[in-house]
């Protein structure tokens, strides 16, 4: 399986230091999140919007793991955008989704067939 994405990348992208079990757990979060919306079991590559996609998630889930919509601390007030984790997943959704799904329709049952009796059974 490919990782979505280095803990150096992880640090560089947030711009700042990042230990290496935190940036695992992130990067693991946010693969659990893509695999689930992709419906696949693992990633054989990572392009750049899965890259992206990828550290997006994993500074979502570093930066605020129990999804609160905001926070105040004395007269520090921070808001999170909550709605943008739906938005990513929705994305990932309809370009990867399609894992395990027919990518066709299938044609309308046919029900005017008849049954045919089975009075006429061949013995030997």
């Amino acid at each position: 399986m490919a990782d979505l994405f280095t803990p150096e990348e992880f640090a560089s992208y947030l711009q700042q230091d990042v230990d290496t079990s935190s940036a695992i757990v992130a990067r693991r979060v946010a693969s659990g999140w893509l695999l689930s919306a992709t419906g696949l079991t693992s990633f054989t590559t990572v392009d750049d919007r899965l890259f992206a996609w990828g550290l997006e998630l994993a500074a979502i889930a570093y930066r605020n793991p129990d999804g609160a919509a905001s926070e105040s601390v004395d007269d520090h007030n921070v808001t999170w955008d909550r709605q943008r984790r739906k938005d990513i997943l929705t994305e990932v959704r309809t370009s990867y989704g399609t894992s395990g799904q027919p990518s066709y329709s299938f044609p309308d049952p046919d029900w005017h067939w008849t049954v045919v009796p089975a009075g006429n059974q061949l013995t030997t």
